[in-house]
């Protein structure tokens, strides 16, 4: 039996596309999830991503998939202990039940002592990021399944609409249109970098786990916690799109464990936060933490752009991704930070003070500096360590004017010396697009 050309080049890419992401076990996400990667087809195609050198066989997303699938994995198996392979949903039905048994015994567990571990979540979240009293106005709540206000999430629904055509083509001309793309690559990033940070909170009760145990008398509570919260990653990577979609009802009534909203305007700025067990309440708190740098430092100074960027960026289909890969780029972003950054006490305020930094610089620096810094690349690591400098001076009542004026200085360098179309590769590897062909289906072109 002959096979021809067009026979072997299907067997070729068939292959390639199974083998783009890493794997250590037996363990596969769901093919559509791993064909998307592949194609780059998801919400973060607008973002700037760097090259893998491996191209057309792996961009960048795939990379990030590897290493996040790579630690799902591992937390499920540490925390299971099931070493039975997931394929798909292949394999998942036990966990599921298991799963379910966790949150029960989770629910029964905690009922008693909810006002306790509201508090704790608080002081964690406070303690890890060196938030002082009175910075941030905190309002906790652990709540029953089905008692979350889910209203709000289902904006995403009329996403697909089309939208109506300007009447003056004036408003829509090319650079307008070039700056919203840049502005929607902007706040993708800082949502799946959000979400990053936040994700971390899952497992940071380990942080107070003798806290906990004294509070609730339980020695079986903490591991419970982990039972849940590997087995929920997992169904990220399991579950395609459509069946996610489904999950949540369309709208986010099935699934939803956890919500927060933000007032950044106030004095303090507020976060309330939502969770039906404690390690979802400290990943929404976080996640408003960081929501309200974002909303203060990191939106476009025209409101009516900032809306436009919002509305088609801030939705619960593009959240699932984000919670699938902001974690990898958190901990990129994360790894070029000086290691005292991390460990000294006196210093852990400083990773919002990066936060804050860099989204507060216009959409292409902040995108190219990104960029940068996810590569691990030498310029990265030294923007980096600049900015740290200039932080510390800072916090130090040093004269860190000059520090801070070299890192905008190199930031700006950087920034007119970047094409946008190295700027649009690293996106699209992140899968995010700065072209006028949309995620969502309409059409941002000017009409002429």
């Amino acid at each position: 039996m002959s096979l021809s050309k067009k026979d072997i080049l299907h067997f070729i890419k068939e292959n390639i596309d199974e083998m783009a992401m890493d794997f250590d076990t037996q363990d596969r996400p769901d093919p559509e999830l791993q064909r998307k990667l592949a194609s780059g087809e998801t919400p973060l195609k607008k973002v700037p991503f760097p090259k893998t050198g491996q191209e057309p066989n792996k961009n960048f997303q795939e990379l990030l998939a590897s290493e996040r699938y790579k630690r799902v994995i591992e937390n499920l198996r540490n925390y299971t202990g099931i070493q039975t392979p997931v394929v798909g949903m292949t394999g998942m039905p036990p966990l599921i039940q298991m799963m379910m048994a966790a949150h029960n015994e989770i629910v029964e567990t905690e009922r008693e002592y909810r006002e306790e571990l509201q508090n704790l979540a608080v002081e964690l979240v406070m303690k890890e990021y060196g938030i002082k009293p009175g910075q941030i106005e905190y309002v906790a709540k652990i709540v029953g399944m089905g008692e979350i206000d889910t209203q709000d999430f289902k904006r995403e629904q009329n996403q697909n609409q089309p939208e109506p055509e300007e009447v003056n083509v004036e408003i829509d001309l090319y650079n307008d249109l070039e700056n919203f793309n840049l502005e929607r690559a902007k706040r993708r990033l800082i949502n799946s970098i959000i979400q990053g940070v936040s994700k971390r909170g899952h497992y940071m009760y380990h942080y107070v786990a003798d806290k906990v145990r004294e509070i609730t008398g339980s020695e079986n509570l903490i591991n419970q916690y982990g039972v849940l919260m590997s087995i929920n990653d997992t169904l990220y990577w399991q579950i395609s799109d459509e069946m996610m979609k489904m999950a949540m009802g369309g709208g986010g009534e099935g699934m939803v464990g956890g919500k927060e909203s933000t007032d950044p305007n106030a004095n303090p700025p507020k976060v309330i936060a939502e969770g039906v067990n404690f390690p979802i309440l400290i990943h929404e708190l976080i996640k408003g933490t960081f929501e309200v740098l974002a909303a203060l430092h990191g939106q476009p100074e025209d409101m009516d752009l900032a809306a436009r960027v919002m509305e088609k960026e801030d939705t619960m289909e593009k959240e699932v991704w984000d919670l699938r890969l902001g974690d990898p780029i958190w901990d990129r972003i994360r790894n070029t930070f000086p290691e005292d950054v991390l460990t000294d006490e006196n210093k852990k305020n400083i990773q919002l003070l990066i936060f804050k930094n860099i989204v507060s610089k216009p959409a292409k620096q902040f995108l190219v500096f990104s960029k940068e810094v996810i590569s691990n690349s030498d310029t990265g690591v030294d923007l980096m360590n600049l900015l740290v400098k200039a932080i510390d001076e800072m916090i130090k009542n040093y004269n860190y004017q000059k520090t801070m004026q070299e890192f905008n200085k190199k930031i700006e360098t950087l920034s007119s010396s970047t094409e946008d179309n190295d700027l649009k590769n690293f996106l699209g590897d992140l899968g995010i697009s700065m072209s006028d062909e949309n995620d969502d289906g309409d059409d941002d072109e000017p009409k002429v």
